[in-house]
């Protein structure tokens, strides 16, 4: 074929959204033909190619392209790439995805996922599993593409325990409007749930299909909606992460909130750790002799972890009359199994907590295996969860303003210190009543506190559910956003204090305006009513690497807000 000879192909990449948050899970590898007056398109050319017997060279075309451009990967996104069944069990395939060859490209077996299509029908399915297994082994991850249109379904799914499902774009068509496609749809997010596996929608075009995915539960969604592929790995834009995360919000009681509990790596500890050549009567010996382990981690020679293996499973091996004899010379990488739960040390600890808990029950006490880019860093139990879940929860209530509810300055710093120095977008929003203390002596203490309740209910109205309020203290709060779109917001908070504090006065000083009341010197005097001083700080332009220069900025906005009569917004 010319198409090889001359390799006239390209590589382009669309992103794969988390439909929680708008982050990026990964990239699908997409190939397209360079030759001008080309008449067909690749997956034509591969028909082609299987006539003239070119299939692995066209193939192999494809991930030297795949991997060559793909060099600007951001560290933690996935690489999916297309392959067909027919090639993936070829001694060539295995050779072009050894752990050397990835490097040439700065990748690890981590960054790959193998997208098996589900229009391909398969002929030797068992040496087709055994190859997956394989892969597996060596800590590839599979998805299935096309689910719902194609020849297995939900048998191959079973056979092959992919970590991913990806729906196929048919079915997503104008879901917004089909009641028998949204019925499908959430049968597919509860078997997924239940299983493990992570749910994608593929083609995804618009607004409603996509906010009818998001309250399906849909985990993860790909379309032009989001965005076009492109020869270069691009982040979506702010307004559709906004977009995503405020559907989230409307439809889901857990909406995306920056981590207060911490980071799962926090609290791991290194358990024991074993190795896929060690004999499995080895670690059943250690069982033996360590009768306060319950469980030990399976590397492999690059200590990338591999599985977890409970006690409860070899006993059950090595148990009964032939267990012992049968699984003596057995190494550990023929008796662990898929089923453990491994997440990387960044990941929240409650959504940690959440997607251990909605394991299958067979699996639900299982420690769960904390990795750096795939690297083993330790274990956290069940136990550990629940502990650190019971501990903060007291703490954060504790910290938390006995008047608002809302978190107190304990939680602010923390919340702070995730966003200055660092390179993701946040905004910071200081709020201050204007002419709070004249009124709190007119009106009294207990009409104060309604006062400040009253300015705490609208900002955390106007916040949503994806953005951090917190209670510093009297009539002071804060706002912190991970995005710079913060003028509706300011605007809407001062529009509804505005009207909702008309119910705070009596009429005759409502109607003129003011109130009379004790200056700081302690004379009478004349005090508009009440309004909001806004100062708000962003590293849109200004990308600040300290506490100190941040909290120098912020008092300066702080001071021209102050200097304006009225409702005010300064924004940096």
């Amino acid at each position: 074929m010319e198409l090889i000879d001359t390799k006239q192909i390209y590589t382009v990449y669309q992103p794969i959204v988390s439909l929680t948050d708008g982050t990026i899970l990964g990239y699908e590898v997409l190939t397209r033909i360079a030759m001008e007056d080309c008449s067909f398109h690749i997956e034509e050319a591969f028909k082609i190619a299987e006539e003239l017997d070119k299939v692995w060279e066209l193939e192999a075309l494809c991930r030297e392209k795949s991997f060559y451009y793909s060099v600007g990967k951001p560290k933690e996104a996935k690489l999916l790439i297309n392959v067909d069944p027919k090639v993936i069990h070829d001694k060539q395939f295995r050779s072009g995805m050894t752990c050397g060859f990835l490097k040439q490209y700065g990748l690890t077996p981590n960054d790959i996922v193998f997208e098996i299509t589900e229009r391909t029908s398969i002929e030797d399915k068992e040496a087709f599993q055994g190859t997956i297994e394989h892969y597996k082994m060596q800590h590839f991850q599979i998805a299935i593409d096309d689910f719902g249109n194609g020849y297995a379904g939900l048998n191959r799914v079973c056979n092959l325990s992919p970590e991913y499902l990806k729906i196929d774009m048919q079915v997503i068509r104008d879901i917004d409007t089909d009641k028998l496609r949204q019925s499908l749809v959430e049968s597919f997010v509860h078997f997924c749930k239940s299983s493990s596996i992570h749910l994608i929608a593929e083609g995804i075009e618009t607004e409603g299909e996509l906010e009818t995915l998001i309250r399906l539960g849909v985990e993860y969604g790909q379309g032009y909606l989001m965005q076009r592929p492109s020869r270069d790995m691009h982040e979506i834009n702010p307004e559709m992460k906004q977009l995503i995360r405020k559907i989230y919000s409307r439809y889901h009681k857990f909406s995306y909130q920056p981590s207060f509990w911490g980071k799962i790596g926090d609290i791991a500890r290194c358990g024991k750790t074993v190795y896929l050549q060690d004999h499995a009567e080895e670690t059943y010996r250690y069982f033996l002799e360590n009768e306060n382990c319950t469980e030990v981690s399976v590397l492999d020679e690059e200590r990338n972890a591999v599985a977890l293996l409970t006690r409860n499973r070899l006993f059950s091996m090595f148990g009964g009359q032939f267990g012992y004899n049968l699984n003596l010379k057995k190494k550990l990488k023929e008796v662990i199994d898929n089923n453990t739960m491994m997440v990387d040390k960044n990941v929240a600890i409650e959504t940690v907590s959440k997607m251990a808990l909605s394991r299958p029950v067979k699996n639900l006490y299982d420690a769960v295996i904390v990795t750096d880019r795939g690297k083993y860093v330790g274990v956290v139990t069940v136990k550990d969860l629940l502990e650190t879940a019971v501990t903060l929860q007291v703490s954060k209530a504790k910290d938390a303003s006995p008047l608002t509810g809302l978190p107190g300055n304990a939680r602010i710093q923390e919340e702070l210190k995730e966003r200055i120095g660092t390179d993701k977008e946040y905004s910071i929003v200081y709020f201050d009543m204007d002419n709070f203390k004249a009124y709190n002596d007119a009106y009294g203490f207990q009409n104060g506190d309604l006062m400040i309740k009253t300015l705490s209910g609208c900002i955390q109205k106007a916040a949503g559910d994806d953005n951090f309020v917190g209670h510093i203290g009297g009539d002071d709060f804060v706002l912190i956003a991970d995005h710079y779109d913060i003028q509706q917001i300011c605007a809407e908070i001062i529009r509804e204090f505005s009207s909702s504090i008309k119910g705070l006065y009596n009429e005759e000083d409502w109607k003129r305006g003011y109130i009379i009341s004790r200056n700081r010197n302690g004379f009478e005097d004349s005090f508009p009513v009440a309004t909001v001083s806004i100062a708000a700080v962003s590293n849109k332009t200004n990308k600040f690497r300290t506490m100190k220069e941040f909290s120098k900025e912020l008092a300066g906005a702080k001071k021209a807000a102050k200097h304006i009569k009225g409702n005010s917004v300064i924004l940096i």
